[in-house]
């Protein structure tokens, strides 16, 4: 049996009515299902909840983990004929099971213990509401300033490379130029040189000049000294 379901009925003369229905569930290596009849409220947990929780938001399974406490109908069991019974959703394997009626008088301090701790599993339920607001807002809050962490990163990166890149295409310009410049000057050198030495090989005009400035220079100096 997979799964059972636990019932109770109430006689009266003439008729039977249903009062109570609560389903199995699996803890452990036991399937079991529990009736208070309690002057006060209880609760049971539900973990299917929890469960559609994990597979549509895995970080959301936290927030909703005690969503599934869940209010049990307030049922007083009155004196008079009751009939409790078991039936199951597998009706092609048997099953055994026990139904154990358990006096509350006999647990009073286990029943104050656990109208505490229910209490605060509420409380805490109402501010973990409260919490997952702050949180989702933080979360919103850090996953825009990664994204913006990513971009201003790759904006640096692309700045960078690019201010490489122009240097890199500066300095091979300016070595190709003065690479240039050094050639034209060189050829200019040596054609001003070759064409200051030709006159004086040929005896042109230029040549003479200079050589009768030189007599010329030569002829006041003795001229002078012949004065004094």
């Amino acid at each position: 049996m997979l799964t059972y379901h636990i019932v109770a009925f109430k006689c009266h003369k003439l008729y039977v009515i249903l009062s109570v229905q609560e389903d199995s569930e699996k803890t452990g290596k036991v399937t079991s299902a529990g009736m208070y009849f309690l002057h006060f409220q209880v609760y049971r947990m539900d973990s299917t909840m929890n469960a559609l929780a994990m597979a549509k938001d895995p970080d959301a399974a936290f927030f909703k983990r005690l969503e599934g406490l869940q209010p049990c109908e307030v049922s007083e069991l009155k004196a008079g004929t009751h009939i409790f019974a078991v039936y199951g959703d597998n009706f092609f394997k048997t099953a055994a099971y026990t139904i154990e009626a358990v006096c509350a008088k006999s647990y009073e301090h286990t029943t104050e213990k656990l109208k505490e701790i229910e209490a605060q599993i509420l409380r805490k339920r109402n501010e973990l509401r409260q919490f997952e607001t702050e949180y989702r807002k933080a979360l919103a809050r850090f996953q825009e300033v990664t994204n913006r962490y990513s971009q201003e990163k790759q904006s640096v990166d692309d700045l960078l490379k690019q201010r490489d890149s122009i240097y890199a295409s500066f300095t091979v310009s300016r070595t190709v130029s003065n690479l240039s410049n050094g050639s034209t000057s060189t050829s200019r050198v040596l054609g001003d040189d070759s064409k200051g030495e030709s006159p004086s090989e040929d005896g042109s005009s230029e040549g003479k000049d200079k050589s009768a400035k030189k007599k010329w220079f030569n002829l006041n100096v003795k001229g002078s000294d012949k004065k004094l």
